[in-house]
């Protein structure tokens, strides 16, 4: 009976050696099966005594504390700040009214388109007018002037001619040229005013005055002259003569 008993307390505290050290062990561990009784070694000889079962020992886990929930902050955020209030709702937008038509542009002005210049080079102009009177010698006046390619020269005379019972009289003599330079040929457009005054022939033609005005556009060669034009008086058989010579000066 002794034995028995030794036998019985042994395996108890196995047990329950086991259940402490399972209850200290965070993992999960599987419930325990339920001991049997056991049966001490019968002494020889010794009547077989019916043993009681002996109770299921129930191991009972210790609760774990559920986990608390961490909240993770950036840099510069207040944990304890409270939350940033709700943004403000938008106002509604008034329609935006129609764009009036604008006006087109003015269109914008072509440059001014420059004068092309001549060459650096001038041109003598030697005009010789001739006035004659029918077989009698002729008188000749001769103007000069020396013009850019491509530019203008003008000589404005004007004298005061006073004759017996005739009031003073102006008698002007104007030039104007424009030469231009196109290879080895000169193009020129030349413009004269002249007064002729006339002495009475007779009784029926009293003295009086002629106004002449020449203008005339010609192709000459260098140095060689050119009569331009020719004129004559209605009243008489008087002539004048315009004749040019232009010379390239190099």
């Amino acid at each position: 009976m002794n034995a028995r008993l030794t036998l019985t307390t042994a395996a108890f505290l196995v047990l329950a050696s086991a259940g402490f050290a399972a209850a200290q062990t965070p993992a999960p561990v599987a419930a325990a099966a339920p001991v049997a009784a056991v049966s001490p070694v019968a002494a020889p000889n010794a009547p077989q005594v019916a043993t009681t079962p002996q109770s299921t020992l129930r191991i009972v886990r210790p609760a774990i504390a559920a986990t608390p929930k961490v909240r993770l902050t950036t840099v510069g955020d207040d944990p304890q700040a409270p939350p940033p209030p709700p943004a403000p709702a938008k106002a509604p937008t008034a329609p935006q009214a129609p764009r009036a038509a604008t006006a087109p542009e003015a269109p914008t002005p072509p440059p001014a388109v420059r004068r092309a210049r001549g060459q650096l080079i001038n041109l003598r102009l030697e005009f010789t007018i001739t006035d004659q009177i029918g077989t009698a010698t002729p008188v000749k006046k001769t103007v000069t002037m020396n013009v850019a390619d491509m530019e203008s020269g003008r000589i404005r005379t004007n004298a005061d001619v006073v004759r017996k019972g005739v009031p003073s009289t102006q008698v002007p003599l104007s030039i104007d040229a424009w030469p231009e330079v196109e290879g080895n040929k000169i193009r020129i457009r030349a413009s004269l005013e002249y007064q002729l005054l006339n002495d009475a022939t007779s009784a029926d033609i009293p003295a009086g005055k002629t106004s002449i005005s020449q203008s005339v556009t010609s192709i000459l060669n260098d140095g060689v002259p050119a009569i331009l034009c020719q004129s004559a008086d209605p009243l008489t058989d008087r002539k004048v003569t315009l004749e040019v010579k232009a010379t390239i000066v190099k």
